[in-house]
C-alpha cells in the first residue's frame, strides 16, 4: 500500500509512504501528524464533509482490500453521546421460544447461585473457626522461640531458620518423630557452653596414677618373726620374758660406751648395767638383726616416697574433674587412707620386729582410680573431638534439642493433628456440595449457551468482549445485549450505563474491542469478507491506560491482528514502550515465519518541525522516550524551524520534569526560581502548562522559541548539569 499525503495540516509538501509489509509500525510524538494519517484512511470512501480536506492526498496499490481504520474518529462516530453501542451482526427474528427457556434457566441459575454462596459462606466460617483454633496452638508452641532465642542464649542456633515464622516452627516440630531421651535443655546448654560458649576451650588429659608399691606390699619381711641372736647370753631370759621388743626399744636409753663402773639401769634405776651387760645386749641384737630392721626402714622410705606423691590438690582445677568431684575425692581418699594405714603397719613392725604384720593391696583402689580418670579422660576426648568439628556437635545438640521439645510439646502436637483433621472432614463435606451445586450452574450455563445459539451471533462479540475486559483486568463494566440489534454498557451494580460515564482509558478500551471484533469477517460493512480482504490501521489505541493494561493489549493486538492473516496491518504510536513491546511481538511471529524482521515489518517515524516528514527507521535507531524528547530539540535547533509551540516546549517540560524528578522531586522549581527576569515566560510556562492544569493546555498563544531554547539551557547551567545538556545535543 502506498499513501501520499500532501495539502493537508502540516503535510505542506507531498510526503508517500510505502507500507510494504504485512506489519508496518508508525512512531512519533504528539502533534507530529498521526492523526492526519489514520484520518485520511478512515474518511476516503465516506460521504462526511471531512473527506474534503484530503483532496491532494491519493492512496494506491490496495487492489480493492477493505480498509478497516481505528482511531479517535471512528470512536466518536460509533460511541460518544450515546446511550447503546451499535450492534455488530444482522439479526433475525428472535426465537420466542429459546428465550423463554433463558429466562426459566437464568432462574434457576441464580437460585443456585443463592444455594452456592451459602454454602461457600458457611465452609469460609467453619474453616475460619478451625484456623482459629490451629493458629492458637501454633502460637503456644511458639513460646520456643521466645524462651531459647535472643540475646546471649548458648541454644540460640537451634532456632536458625524458624526466628521469623511460627507456622515454620510448627511445621517442622510437628513432622519430627516422637523419641524418648532421658536428657535435658540444661544438659544440652552446658554441652554447647563448652564446645561453643565464650569460654570453650580443650582440655588436657589427665595421667594415670603410678604408684610402685606392690612389691613393698608383698615383701616377705613383714611376715618374718625378726629375732637377735640365739646364742647370746641374754637370749634364753629375752625369749623366756619375751620382752624382745621391749628391750630393743630400751637400747636407746644405756649409757654410752665405755663405761668403767657400775651405771644406773634406765629401767630399775639401780646401778646395775656394766660394760659386759652392754656388749651381752649388742651380741644380742647383732648385724643380721640389724640388716633386717635397716631393710624394713628402707621399704618405709620407698612406701612413703609414693605416698607422698599423691596430691588432691592437683586435680581441682580440671573442669571435667569438678564436675564429679564427689566421687573422684572418695576414690582418692580410700586409696590415700589406704596407704597411710601400710606406712602404719611398717611403722609398727619396725617397733615391733617380732610381731608380723599383713600389709593391704593397693591394686584394686588404684585400679578404681585409674579407671576414673579414664572415663574421665574419654570424656577430654569426646570434648576435644567436639571442639575440633563444631559443626557435627551443633548439628547434634539441634537434633537434641528438637527431639526434647517434641517430647514436651507432644500434647498440642496431638490436639493440632486433631483439629486439623476436623477441619479438612469438614471442608471435604462442603466442597462436595458446593462442586455439585457448581455442576448444576454449569448446566444451566451450558443450555443457557445453547438456546443463545438458537437466537443470533451478537451473542458470541458480547461474550468475547467481556471475556477479553476481564483479562485485560477491567472488572467495573460489562456489556449486555439491548433490544433487537444492539447491545449496551452496564456498570456493576447497576442496570444502566452510559459510555460517556466511562474513564478516557475505559472508552479506549470498549471502542478498540467493538473495531476488533468488527474486524472478525462478519462486519456489518462486509459480511462476506475475510480477513485476506482486509487492510486494519490503529491509530494509538492506549491514551490513558498504564503500562500493565498496554502491556496486555500489545500482546491481544499480537494475537488478534497479526496472527489473523489480515492482508495488511498499520498501527501508529507515540508511545515508545507500546511501539516496542510491538516491534518485539512481530519479531516472534518473523521467527515463527521464519524470516528475518527486515522481511516482515516496515518501521517509520513521523518528524516535525514547521512541516511533518516520514522517515524510514532500522531496528538499532529507536530511542527511549526521554531520547525522544531531545530528538525534537535538536531537530528544532538545526533547521531553526518550528510552528509547533506546543510540541517544541512540551518536550522541554518533559525532559526537565524527567530529569529533575529522577534527582529531586522539589528541585525543578527551585531552579526555574534562578532564571534571569528575561525568562520569567519560560518559568511560567514550565510551571503552569503541567499536563495537570487542563486551561494552559488548550490556551494557543504563541512563544519566543529562541528564548525558549536559551532558557532551557540556562537550567541545566544554574544547576551544575551543563555536561548532561552537551550530551544530549550532541
Amino acid at each position: 500500500m502506498k499513501i501520499t499525503l500532501n495539502n493537508v495540516a502540516s503535510y505542506k509538501q507531498p510526503v508517500t509512504v510505502e507500507a510494504s509489509k504485512d506489519i508496518n509500525l508508525f512512531y512519533g510524538l504528539n502533534g507530529t501528524g498521526k492523526t492526519i494519517l489514520s484520518n485520511f484512511l478512515y474518511y476516503r470512501q465516506s460521504d462526511k464533509p471531512e473527506k474534503d480536506q484530503f483532496q491532494d492526498c491519493e492512496l494506491e496499490d490496495i487492489d480493492n482490500k477493505k480498509i478497516l481504520v481505528y482511531n479517535q474518529s471512528f470512536v466518536r462516530d460509533h460511541f460518544y453521546n450515546k446511550n447503546e453501542l451499535e450492534g455488530i451482526f444482522t439479526l433475525s427474528k428472535e426465537n420466542k421460544e429459546a428465550e423463554e427457556a433463558i429466562k426459566i434457566l437464568n432462574g434457576k441459575k441464580t437460585n443456585l447461585q443463592e444455594e452456592l454462596e451459602k454454602k461457600e459462606q458457611g465452609k469460609k466460617g467453619s474453616e475460619q473457626s478451625k484456623q482459629k483454633e490451629l493458629n492458637k496452638i501454633i502460637e503456644y508452641v511458639w513460646e520456643i522461640k521466645t524462651k531459647h532465642s535472643g540475646g546471649d542464649r548458648v541454644l540460640d542456633f537451634c532456632l536458625d531458620g524458624f526466628k521469623s515464622s511460627s507456622e515454620k516452627l510448627f511445621h517442622y516440630i510437628k513432622e519430627i518423630r516422637k523419641t524418648e531421651t532421658t536428657k535435658t535443655v540444661e544438659q544440652l546448654e552446658d554441652e554447647a557452653n563448652q564446645v561453643i560458649g565464650k569460654d570453650a576451650q580443650r582440655y588436657e588429659k589427665i595421667d594415670p596414677i603410678k604408684l610402685e608399691v606392690e612389691a613393698i606390699e608383698n615383701n616377705s619381711v613383714f611376715s618374718e618373726e625378726i629375732v637377735g641372736n640365739e646364742n647370746s647370753p641374754l637370749a634364753e631370759l629375752i625369749t623366756k620374758l619375751d620382752n624382745q621388743d621391749w628391750v630393743e626399744a630400751g637400747r636407746k636409753h644405756l649409757p654410752p660406751e665405755p663405761i668403767e663402773d657400775k651405771e644406773q639401769c634406765p629401767f630399775c634405776q639401780e646401778e646395775t648395767i656394766t660394760q659386759s651387760f652392754i656388749q651381752h645386749v649388742k651380741e644380742y641384737f647383732d648385724e643380721s638383726y640389724q640388716e633386717r630392721i635397716g631393710e624394713i626402714k628402707q621399704l618405709q622410705n620407698r612406701y612413703k616416697g609414693q605416698t607422698e606423691r599423691l596430691s588432691i590438690g592437683a586435680y581441682r582445677d580440671h573442669p571435667l574433674i569438678q564436675e564429679k568431684w564427689d566421687a573422684f575425692e572418695n576414690r582418692f581418699n580410700e586409696l590415700e587412707q589406704s596407704l597411710q594405714a601400710n606406712l602404719s603397719k611398717i611403722k609398727a613392725k619396725l617397733e615391733q620386729p617380732k610381731q608380723k604384720v599383713e600389709l593391704l593391696s593397693m591394686q584394686d583402689k588404684l585400679k578404681a582410680l585409674n579407671d576414673f580418670i579414664a572415663g574421665v579422660n574419654q570424656e577430654v576426648q569426646t570434648h576435644n573431638q567436639n571442639i575440633d568439628d563444631k559443626k557435627k556437635t551443633k548439628d547434634k545438640i539441634k537434633n537434641e534439642f528438637w527431639q526434647i521439645m517434641r517430647n514436651q510439646y507432644d500434647v498440642p502436637i496431638i490436639q493440632y493433628n486433631r483439629v486439623n483433621q476436623e477441619l479438612k472432614n469438614g471442608l471435604h463435606e462442603f466442597e462436595l456440595e458446593i462442586e455439585s451445586i457448581n455442576s448444576k450452574i454449569k448446566d444451566c450455563e451450558r443450555n443457557i449457551q445453547d438456546q443463545q445459539k438458537r437466537t443470533v451471533n451478537i451473542h458470541e462479540a458480547i461474550q468475547n468482549i467481556n471475556t477479553t475486559l476481564k483479562e485485560l483486568g477491567i472488572v467495573g463494566f460489562s456489556i449486555q445485549k439491548h433490544g433487537d440489534n444492539s447491545y449496551r454498557i452496564v456498570r456493576e451494580g447497576s442496570d444502566e450505563g452510559r459510555f460517556s460515564t466511562l474513564s478516557e482509558g475505559e472508552k479506549m478500551l470498549i471502542s478498540f474491542l467493538y473495531f476488533a471484533e468488527q474486524c472478525k469477517g462478519k462486519a456489518r460493512v462486509d459480511e462476506t469478507a475475510t480477513e485476506a480482504d482486509k487492510i486494519i490501521v490503529i491509530d494509538d489505541p492506549i491514551s490513558s491506560l498504564s503500562h500493565a493494561y498496554i502491556f496486555n493489549l500489545s500482546l491481544w493486538i499480537k494475537k488478534d491482528f497479526f496472527k489473523k492473516g489480515y492482508k495488511q496491518v498499520l498501527v501508529l504510536t507515540h508511545s515508545l514502550y507500546f511501539f516496542s513491546e510491538l516491534k518485539r511481538h512481530a519479531k516472534d511471529i518473523a521467527r515463527e515465519k521464519k524470516h528475518e524482521l527486515e522481511e516482515e515489518t516496515c518501521l517509520f517515524r513521523l518528524i516535525k518541525d514547521n512541516e511533518t516528514r516520514i522517515e524510514h527507521m532500522k531496528k538499532n535507531e529507536i530511542l527511549n522516550e526521554y531520547q525522544s524528547y531531545w530528538q525534537v530539540i535538536k531537530d528544532y535547533k538545526k533547521n531553526k524551524l518550528s510552528s509547533n509551540y506546543f510540541l517544541l516546549a512540551n518536550c522541554m517540560r518533559n525532559i526537565l520534569e524527567h530529569f529533575f524528578g529522577f534527582i529531586n522531586k522539589s528541585k525543578l522549581s527551585a531552579e526555574l526560581e534562578k532564571l534571569g527576569p528575561e525568562f520569567k515566560a519560560f518559568d511560567r510556562y514550565m510551571n503552569r502548562e503541567s499536563h495537570s492544569d487542563a486551561e494552559n493546555i488548550t490556551d494557543s498563544k504563541e512563544i519566543d522559541h529562541e528564548m525558549f531554547m536559551r532558557a532551557f539551557k540556562e537550567v541545566f547551567v544554574k544547576s551544575g548539569y551543563e555536561a548532561h545538556y552537551n550530551e544530549y545535543m550532541k
